[in-house]
């Protein structure tokens, strides 16, 4: 089922950045916890914590690939007992294997737990944005606007408003549509999702 499209590179680009600095940006985070001993014991525990959760992670995702059902339950259950990026990572897996079986309710699902679970704002723009997708194949036109609107991303918007008219066309709203292909059109955007905008913008002009 052709739900995803346009942003894979980014998506990979986003997995890779977070398999390799995972660790070190979410503990980043806990910076300002107060007094030099339970700051360093602090870090300890976290970077203890993520390394496992990445070593996790590593292992239930290799197992993911075979599509075994036993597979999927097993990261679902890693997804569900994790709270950090990498319960949202396995979240937009699981959200892949969903879709390519068309099966949007539990695509659904499992974006939305990942979004719970996200600790970074280009990875909830991520997820916001394959979960309009989703949204929108189940007919689910106000929900995908609802969701893109939570897309805050400079790097997104092109493909955000993308989705955002094809949502407003399904409303039926043309001028609307219009509007949001030309808005993505300048946005920044790759030449790929920049074409698409403009044979979506032609084809709704001339409707």
């Amino acid at each position: 089922m052709e739900v995803y499209t346009n942003e894979n590179d980014q998506v990979d680009a986003i997995k890779r950045f977070f398999a390799n600095n995972g660790v070190a940006l979410v503990v980043g985070l806990v910076i300002g916890v107060g007094g030099v001993f339970g700051w360093n014991y602090w870090q300890s525990h976290k970077t203890n914590v993520l390394q496992e959760s990445a070593q996790k992670f590593e292992a239930v995702n290799t197992q993911l690939r075979s599509g075994s059902e036993q597979s999927i339950v097993a990261a679902q259950k890693f997804a569900a007992e994790t709270d950090d990026v990498y319960s949202a990572m396995m979240g937009l897996e699981l959200a892949q294997i969903a879709v390519d079986k068309g099966d949007l309710a539990n695509a659904q699902t499992a974006l939305t737990n990942a979004l719970a679970k996200a600790k970074t704002a280009d990875m909830q723009d991520l997820i916001n944005l394959r979960l309009a997708r989703v949204q929108l194949a189940q007919g689910n036109a106000d929900g995908a606007i609802a969701s893109v609107a939570n897309i805050k991303s400079k790097s997104w918007q092109a493909t955000a408003q993308d989705v955002r008219g094809d949502a407003l066309l399904h409303k039926g709203d043309k001028a609307g549509a219009k509007a949001a292909y030309a808005q993505g059109l300048e946005s920044e955007g790759s030449q790929s999702i920049r074409g698409i905008l403009t044979l979506k913008l032609n084809n709704v002009s001339n409707s």
